[in-house]
């Protein structure tokens, strides 16, 4: 037999057994691994709600890809909803109006921060959709005094705290994927 064809057979082969224990290393979404990620998050009975929605599929790509999807539709919806407010009051040096500019800046960010977040995800680069995330949430954390101090009747407090029980059900999830973890 010629070299060539050996090598070419032998990654052949490489390559056949690297797809075969990919297959075997897929965690399912089980109640054994809802318990073990929904702990982890900032409110448990949320996150088991949401992942008991994907039960029986993978983890990766669909719950993964769709727990992104809701807390990147959160930013969105809450950002819009504090725009709306922000745009409705008239005296540009309220105090109100600039509670409300601080935390449209940090949505903003945070849209970004997801963003990343997600093309990282598409490149399965668990690590950095963990750190994006992560700097998502915590730059929102603050609105929640800016929000309470408002007295709105527009639940933006509700909002933001979705966002970040969101983010919190994403990472982890990171933690799961994660080499290393079970």
């Amino acid at each position: 037999m010629k070299p060539s064809l050996l090598i070419s057979i032998f990654l052949i082969f490489l390559i056949l057994l690297k797809k075969s224990q990919a297959n075997k290393t897929q965690k399912i979404v089980t109640d054994t691994l809802i318990h073990k990620i929904c702990p982890q998050t900032k409110n448990p009975p949320f996150c088991m709600y949401i992942m008991n929605q994907f039960k029986g599929k993978p983890l990766l790509p669909k719950p993964f890809a769709g727990v992104m999807g809701m807390a990147q539709n959160q930013a969105k919806t809450t950002k819009e909803k504090i725009l709306g407010l922000q745009n409705g009051i008239k005296d540009d040096k309220s105090e109100l109006k600039l509670r409300y500019h601080k935390c449209l800046e940090k949505y903003t960010n945070a849209m970004n921060q997801l963003n990343e977040a997600n093309r990282f995800m598409n490149s399965a680069n668990i690590r950095s959709v963990k750190h994006y995330t992560s700097l998502a949430m915590s730059g929102v954390q603050s609105c929640d005094k800016e929000f309470a101090k408002s007295h709105e009747p527009s639940n933006l407090v509700k909002d933001n705290r979705k966002f970040q029980d969101l983010c919190s059900v994403t990472l982890a999830i990171c933690d799961q994927v994660l080499p290393g973890r079970h």
